[in-house]
């Protein structure tokens, strides 16, 4: 399905997915976004609009913000159920607790955004998930740096958060993703689910850079919201609450989008191991590769994985087994490693990446119509 909302793009996508996988049409959803800059015509028509900052610097939330950097970017999320990712191993870096999509309606001009629209669409999502605002302590916005539409899309979130039922203010971090690599436009919304589920698997926030004097067209007083401006560590909260966090997208086209995701594992501990496999006495590891010297490669480099990954055991050696073996396509150059363990693994993947043939090592090449 091709969706154009035209920077809204990518975040409608997602949406769409969800409802996809929500409803039964598909099990696995892949949502892509792109957008390539190959044509000079692009930047002209954008500086002709006067889209385009003077200095050539996204300052988003900042006072001296002038207009947005264009940026290059593909960006691919896989979506599935949680109860399917778990059941089939595989590694889940946020969880979709929900996301909406609505329409600014009539404005002063393509490029106004409603900030009307914004907020209505902010509550209806939080109150149609049951998350309070209070939960949720990172926002991604979408930041473009513009000083009509900065100010608006935060005042919206202001408008839609509120101070809490505590009346406590500042408990909300805000960073835009833009500043950093451009504004990637149609792809840009997974750009910033992608920097929310990093920071929720590594537990970090990250700054919004180029933001040295906010903006004085935002109520940065009564806000629940800071501008994250340095490196920050987010653990989880009491009683083992779950990180939270939203995403927003606005188009000019005037469809905006909105997701909120919770936290599911860390980079220090999300390894899954595949249900039902037991511990076996050997484990079948198949590489393959289109040539021999990319077989070797493989080898070499799934070797160095292994190695470098101190202290794991059997039942990890065999939810690589299982990746390698229905996870993965299967070229014609193949070799398969029967190991006990991990050091073993290690041993015999560096004999065959070196062209050796010891007993538990099996290397050949197979026929375009072979089938097992």
């Amino acid at each position: 399905m091709a969706i154009n909302t035209s920077c809204s793009s990518g975040l409608v996508a997602l949406h769409e997915a969800c409802l996809s996988l929500r409803y039964g049409d598909c099990d696995t959803a892949i949502v892509a976004g792109a957008n390539i800059l190959s044509y000079p015509g692009s930047y002209d028509a954008m500086a002709g609009a006067g889209m385009l900052s003077s200095e050539g610097v996204l300052r988003a939330f900042d006072r001296r913000a002038d207009g947005m950097v264009p940026g290059e970017a593909v960006a691919v999320l896989v979506l599935r159920k949680q109860v399917d990712a778990e059941r089939d191993g595989q590694r889940v870096y946020a969880t979709v607790l929900g996301s909406g999509v609505n329409y600014d309606g009539r404005t002063n001009g393509i490029t106004a955004p409603s900030g009307a629209a914004q907020s209505r669409l902010l509550r209806d999502v939080y109150e149609r998930v049951g998350v309070s605002a209070e939960s949720v302590g990172y926002v991604v916005a979408h930041g473009t740096g513009t000083r009509l539409g900065d100010p608006v899309e935060i005042n919206a979130l202001v408008d839609a958060f509120g101070g809490g039922e505590s009346g406590r203010s500042g408990w909300c971090a805000l960073t835009s993703v833009k500043p950093n690599i451009g504004h990637t436009q149609a792809a840009s919304g997974l750009v910033s689910v992608m920097a929310l589920a990093l920071s929720m698997r590594n537990e970090l926030i990250p700054p919004s850079v180029h933001c040295e004097e906010l903006s004085d067209y935002i109520r940065w007083e009564d806000s629940p919201f800071f501008v994250n401006r340095e490196a920050r560590a987010w653990p989880e909260g009491g009683d083992g609450v779950a990180r939270r966090g939203g995403v927003s997208a606005f188009g000019f086209s005037g469809t905006n989008a909105h997701v909120v995701l919770e936290a599911c594992g860390t980079a220090a501990g999300d390894r899954v191991a595949v249900g039902g496999q037991g511990v076996a006495s050997a484990y079948v590891l198949p590489v393959s590769a289109k040539s021999e010297e990319a077989l070797e490669r493989a080898l070499s480099g799934l070797a160095d994985h292994l190695e470098s990954e101190k202290g794991i055991g059997a039942g990890y050696v065999a939810s690589v087994a299982h990746t390698l073996s229905v996870g993965r396509h299967h070229f014609a150059h193949r070799c398969a490693v029967v190991a006990r363990d991990v050091d073993d693994a290690v041993r015999l993947l560096r004999e065959a990446a070196r062209g050796e043939k010891p007993r538990k090592v099996h290397r050949g090449v197979v026929t375009r119509d072979f089938t097992p």
